[in-house]
């Protein structure tokens, strides 16, 4: 919820700036760029949505003056919705954990987007608005997501020693207090597996750039994975099939014709 919270606050902010940091562009706009009708564009995107980050590569050609069909690749990093990171507080120097979570999970996406016009910016600059909607496959990714596990014996005359392994998450064996930290991100990479499925998104892109062949956008929208086959994050919810995000995409890059 504290995450879902922080995103509508971006939002509204966002809404207020963007229109503002148009108006103070440094870029010098040139009116003869608006006489041009560019064929093609190229953007790369930051992704930050409520469950994770991710990076996204796009390549467009428009189809007619109102509609632009683009390519589109993207990888993002997926949470789960009940993964909350907790310390054990009777070892020094424990590391920080999520209890009951079996992996990381990561969607590569590919796929077809379309941008829709929907109000053509003035000729002296502001915001131009357009609807965008696609979808296409996605390769849900799986690491094993490993624990510092603690193990004591009984030494005899009231002592105790302990031992610390490497483990994924058990919960007929685990409790909190067992568990030292998280292992390291790298352990685990040769057991990933693979979850094919596919995407859809829907979203407002709002364009500030100043020049018509330099594209600044902010893209608020909501997109949907679905992996048939199921990918687990957190044990109690195993195989889980549809993870709906809501994101924020910045992307900037170029439009051009190929003559």
């Amino acid at each position: 919820m504290k995450t879902q919270k922080k995103i509508v606050v971006i939002i509204v902010l966002l809404f207020f700036f963007v229109p503002a940091f148009s108006q103070f562009d440094t870029e010098v706009y040139d009116s003869t760029e608006n006489l041009i009708l560019y064929q093609r564009q190229r953007t790369f995107g930051v992704v930050l949505h409520n469950l994770g980050l991710g990076i996204q590569f796009r390549s467009g050609k428009r189809t007619s003056y109102f509609k632009t069909r683009m390519w589109e690749i993207e990888f993002v990093s997926m949470k789960s919705y009940k993964q909350v990171k907790v310390l054990n507080p009777y070892f020094t120097n424990s590391r920080r954990y999520v209890y009951g979570k079996l992996n990381d999970a990561f969607f590569l996406r590919g796929g077809m987007a379309w941008k829709k016009l929907l109000n053509r910016k003035p000729y002296w600059g502001g915001v131009e608005l357009r609807w965008l909607y696609g979808g296409g496959v996605s390769l849900g990714i799986a690491k094993p997501y490993y624990l510092y596990v603690l193990y004591f014996y009984d030494t005899g005359n009231g002592f105790y020693t302990y031992d610390i392994k490497t483990e994924r998450f058990d919960s007929s064996s685990q409790s909190w207090d067992d568990i030292y930290g998280r292992a390291p991100f790298t352990v685990g990479f040769s057991e990933i597996t693979f979850h094919p499925g596919i995407y859809l998104k829907t979203a407002l892109n709002f364009e500030f750039g100043v020049r018509s062949t330099k594209i600044k956008a902010l893209e608020v929208g909501a997109s949907l994975d679905i992996s048939p086959m199921g990918l687990s994050i957190m044990a109690d919810n195993t195989n889980q099939i549809f993870f709906p995000t809501i994101f924020l995409n910045f992307s900037f890059g170029k439009r051009f014709n190929k003559y």
